[in-house]
C-alpha cells in the first residue's frame, strides 16, 4: 500500500477515516492509471480497493505483493506520446497476460522523465485473486519485456523521422567496450545539479574516466597501426625499381639496419643454451608472480565494487524513510494546529480530528520502530549515519582507484613480459641448440607444491607457449630476414601438421562410428 501511495502521490490506508500512507504533497506525478484485464472485477479500478484486495489475499507477513518495473521515458516524445506508448507497452506485455497494472508517470524534472509500473503477481478472476503465476518470474519473460520496449520506442522514433534508437542489450552484448555507469537516483541527482559532489556521482565520474582512457588507448592503437602500415608501404616503395636510381642514401641506411640486426643476432647466438634457458625461466617466474598478485587484487577490487552500490543504497534508503517520517510528523502538526483552531461548538469535528491525530501518531510510532529495526539507528541519528556512510564510500572509492591503478600496472607489465618471452622463445627455435634449450628449460620448471599452484602454472604455460598471430607478426618484423623466414616456415609446418593430425582423428572417429553402427 505504501509503495502504491508513494508512486501515485495519493493517500491510501485502512478502513474508515484512518490514513496510513499520505503522499499527497509529493510533486511531479503528472499521470496515474490502472489497466485491468478483461476478467478482473471493475471495482479494482479504484487504487485503494485494488491494493487492499492484494494485501488481503496474502497470508505470509513477508509475501511479495507486487512486482515493480521502472522505465525511462524518451525526451524526444511529448508527455501524451509517452503515455500512449506506455499504455501500449503495458497492455501488450502485462495486461494481456492477466496482470493488473497500476502505473504512474513522474515528470518532476524534464531531464529524468520516467514511469513506475506496479504489477499484481496472482491470477485474477471475476471473484478476485487466485494462485500465483510463477511463469511471470522467469528470466525469459524479462528479456521479452525489454525487447518489446526497444521495439515500441524505435518504431516511434522512425515514425517521427528521428535517427535516435535504443537497445535493450547490455554494452557487452552490443560489442561496446565501455563500462556502464550506475543510476544516480533523485537525491544524488538533485545534489549534483547544485554542484555538490555525491558518492554515486564520484563513482560515475571514475567510470567515465576509465572509459575515456579506454577510448584514448584505442585511438592510440589506431595511430600505431596506421604508422605500421605506412612504414611497410614506405619499405615497399624503397624496394621498387622505380626509385632504384635515387636510393644511394637509403641503401646505406638499409645496410646499417641489416648490420645492426646481424650484431644483435650474433649476441643472441653467443649466449649459451644454459643462459638462454635461464632467461626464459626468469621471465616465466616473474610472470607467475605478477599473476598471483593480480589474482589477489582482483577479488578485493570486485568486493569494493559490489559494496559501493550497497552502501549508497543504504544511505538513500535511510534518507527516504527519514523523509517519510517527516511527512507523518508534518501531518500530525497540521492536525494539531487544526484542532486548536476549532471552537467549543465543533465537538464532532474535534472528535474526528482527535481520532485522525491518534491514528497518525500510531502510524508514526510504527514507522519509527520499523526504522530502528531496519537500520539499527533512530531517525534522529539518521544524518550522522548518512555522513558516516558517505565517509566510508569516499574511503572505498580511493581504495578502488588505487587497486585499479595497481591492476592496470600489473597487466601492462605482463604484456611486456609475455612479448619478451615469445621473442626469446622464437629466437631460440632458430638456433642450432634450440632443442637443448627446451630440455634445460623443462628441468628448470619446478613442480608446484599444491593443486591450486599446479592449475595456475598450467594456465600460464598455455599462455606463454601459444603465440598469437599478432605477436608473431610484431616479433618477426624486428628479426633479420633469414631468421624471420625460418620462423614463418616452422609455423606453417606446425599448422599443416596440426591439420593433418586433426584430419586423421576425424577419420578414426568416423571409422569407429561405422563399426559401432554395424
Amino acid at each position: 500500500m505504501d509503495a502504491a501511495a508513494y508512486r501515485s502521490g495519493e493517500a491510501l490506508g485502512g478502513d474508515g477515516a484512518e490514513i496510513i500512507h499520505d503522499y499527497t504533497r509529493k510533486k511531479g506525478v503528472v499521470h496515474k492509471e490502472i489497466l485491468l484485464p478483461d476478467n478482473a472485477p471493475e471495482e479494482y479500478q479504484d487504487r485503494q480497493t485494488l491494493w487492499r484486495a492484494v494485501e488481503a489475499r496474502e497470508r505470509r507477513h513477508d509475501a511479495r505483493l507486487a512486482r515493480e518495473i521502472e522505465v525511462a521515458l524518451q525526451k524526444e516524445f511529448d508527455l501524451q506520446e509517452n503515455i500512449a506508448l506506455l499504455r501500449e507497452y503495458i497492455k501488450e506485455n502485462f495486461v494481456d497476460k492477466g496482470m493488473i497494472a497500476d502505473f504512474a508517470v513522474h515528470y518532476a524534472r524534464s531531464e529524468n522523465p520516467h514511469a513506475h509500473i506496479m504489477l499484481t503477481t496472482r491470477h485474477v478472476t471475476p471473484d478476485g485473486f487466485k494462485g500465483k503465476n510463477r511463469d511471470w518470474d522467469k528470466d525469459a519473460e524479462l528479456l521479452r519485456w525489454r525487447e518489446n520496449r526497444e521495439e515500441i520506442n524505435n518504431r516511434k522514433f522512425a515514425e517521427k523521422g528521428l535517427a535516435e534508437r535504443i537497445d535493450h542489450r547490455t554494452l557487452k552484448a552490443q560489442g561496446i567496450d565501455r563500462e556502464p555507469t550506475i543510476h544516480l537516483g533523485h537525491k544524488a541527482a538533485a545534489l549534483e545539479r547544485k554542484g555538490i559532489r555525491t558518492a554515486k556521482g564520484d563513482y560515475n565520474r571514475e567510470i567515465q574516466q576509465r572509459n575515456l582512457e579506454r577510448a584514448a588507448e584505442r585511438a592510440a592503437s589506431g595511430v600505431r597501426n596506421q604508422t605500421t602500415d605506412f612504414t611497410q608501404h614506405h619499405a615497399a616503395n624503397l624496394n621498387s625499381p622505380a626509385v632504384g636510381a635515387a636510393s644511394g642514401v637509403r641503401n646505406q641506411t638499409t645496410d646499417f639496419t641489416q648490420h645492426h640486426a646481424a650484431n644483435e643476432e650474433r649476441k643472441q647466438n653467443e649466449k649459451s643454451a644454459d643462459e638462454t634457458a635461464q632467461t626464459l625461466n626468469e621471465l616465466r617466474d616473474y610472470y607467475i608472480t605478477l599473476e598471483k598478485d593480480l589474482s589477489a587484487l582482483i577479488p578485493k577490487r570486485n568486493e569494493i565494487r559490489q559494496e559501493l552500490p550497497r552502501l549508497t543504497f543504504r544511505a538513500e534508503n535511510i534518507d527516504e524513510h527519514t523523509k517519510n517520517i517527516e511527512i507523518l510528523q508534518g501531518k500530525i502538526a497540521e492536525l494539531q494546529e487544526e484542532r486548536q483552531n476549532l471552537n467549543f461548538l465543533q465537538r464532532a469535528k474535534k472528535q474526528e480530528t482527535d481520532q485522525a491525530i491518534k491514528h497518525a501518531q500510531q502510524e508514526l510510532k510504527r514507522a519509527e520502530i520499523f526504522f530502528v529495526n531496519r537500520f539499527g539507528v533512530t531517525p534522529n541519528q539518521a544524518p550522522n549515519e548518512i555522513k558516516r556512510i558517505d565517509e566510508k564510500i569516499r574511503t572505498k572509492q580511493a581504495d578502488l582507484t588505487a587497486k585499479n591503478t595497481a591492476i592496470l600496472d600489473i597487466m601492462n607489465n605482463q604484456d611486456k613480459i609475455l612479448l619478451e618471452y615469445h621473442t626469446q622463445k622464437l629466437i631460440a627455435q632458430t638456433r642450432p641448440d634450440g632443442q637443448q634449450i627446451e630440455k634445460i628449460l623443462e628441468k628448470l620448471n619446478k613442480p608446484p607444491d599444491n593443486t591450486h599452484a599446479r592449475l595456475l602454472q598450467e594456465r600460464i604455460d598455455r599462455r606463454l607457449n601459444i603465440i598469437p598471430d599478432q605477436d608473431f607478426q610484431r616479433i618477426i618484423e624486428k628479426l633479420p630476414q633469414h631468421q624471420a623466414q625460418t620462423l614463418i616456415q616452422q609455423r606453417k609446418h606446425a599448422e599443416e601438421k596440426a591439420l593433418s593430425e586433426l584430419e586423421k582423428l576425424r577419420k578414426q572417429t568416423k571409422t569407429r562410428d561405422l563399426t559401432h553402427s554395424r
